[in-house]
């Protein structure tokens, strides 16, 4: 179990992550999802123990009974090892170039679970059929530039599963990829979670993928979560301002088109998520919200029924 209480990340004067309250058990998988610069990364970061050297983080972290907030990097090494893993965003960046990929998914499997060289490429084998990788012997002694996109983010998929993990965070895995692999990915991340019981925070701007992955969900926006709820729940009956600002943006048909045929305009959410240093005390949407009031910009709302939004709070 996961537990962050109040998780906050600095980075100078601005809070790239605010308060953030989550619990994640096992079996959960719960997604994650806002515009760039919402802080989605930053939340996966600070729970795997990677945020950037000048980061500040505070508030509570705990992985089963370990206090991570403060804790050095050995201690981070241990946890990643057992307790948390994560699949980068661009695989070709995370996976070295001159070392092939069976020896890469291979060294977790030597340095932390004690097995020897045949042992491990067994193991490593094994992991790569486990995420569909065909001709897991040809692919094992290949070079990430000899093999496809998604055949190297089913690559990674296998390095975070190395030490069977009780949390995988999977930060935009599909970004790369043609709609039809990244749909492949989406299913195998959510059927690994299930048939591993292990939990699965999947970051996304990918909606549709959101829906078909996980059964929680959070909305980010300016570090905070500004809605957090089942995720059918949540896409079916937004509550929050930016939360029905998303959805409405989606490129879907009645969308797209008016009721005669003609083309129109998408809808979109005015302006851009201010920088970190220049984000409202208040409300984190302010400035952008069509609903706002005269208190947004300098009064944080409280959390009701899993949103934070001062029309809620007027409404009761």
């Amino acid at each position: 179990m996961i537990k962050a209480s109040k998780l906050s990340v600095s980075l100078g004067a601005g809070q790239a992550v605010r308060d953030v309250s989550l619990l994640v058990r096992p079996g959960d998988r719960i997604g994650v999802v806002g515009e760039s610069g919402c802080g989605k990364t930053m939340l996966g970061l600070a729970m795997i123990g990677m945020t950037p050297a000048a980061a500040k983080v505070s508030g509570s972290l705990r992985l089963d009974n370990a206090e991570m907030v403060g804790a050095d990097e050995k201690s981070w090494q241990v946890q990643r090892a057992r307790r948390v893993a994560m699949v980068f965003q661009e695989p070709m960046a995370a996976l070295n170039p001159i070392k092939r990929v069976g020896d890469t998914v291979m060294e977790p499997l030597i340095i932390h679970m004690g097995l020897s060289r045949a042992q491990a490429r067994e193991c490593a084998l094994s992991l790569f059929e486990e995420v569909g990788i065909p001709d897991p012997e040809a692919r094992f002694r290949q070079f990430p530039h000899e093999i496809s996109g998604g055949q190297r983010q089913r690559v990674l998929i296998a390095l975070a599963l190395t030490c069977d993990p009780g949390l995988l965070i999977a930060d935009e895995p599909t970004t790369a990829l043609d709609a039809n692999v990244a749909l492949r990915i989406t299913e195998l991340l959510a059927r690994l979670a299930r048939d591993r019981t292990m939990a699965l925070l999947f970051i996304s701007h990918d909606l549709a993928a959101v829906a078909r992955s996980t059964e929680d969900m959070l909305v980010m926006y300016g570090g905070d979560i500004v809605e957090r709820g089942k995720t059918a729940a949540v896409l079916s009956d937004p509550r929050h301002p930016y939360t029905q600002g998303l959805l409405s943006a989606r490129p879907r048909p009645e969308n797209v088109r008016e009721t005669d045929g003609r083309r129109k305009r998408l809808p979109t959410i005015p302006g851009a998520v201010p920088p970190l240093a220049d984000l409202p005390a208040g409300c984190r949407f302010a400035g952008r919200c069509p609903v706002e009031m005269s208190q947004c910009a300098t009064v944080r709302p409280a959390e009701r029924e899993g949103t934070i939004c001062h029309q809620l709070e007027a409404a009761t």
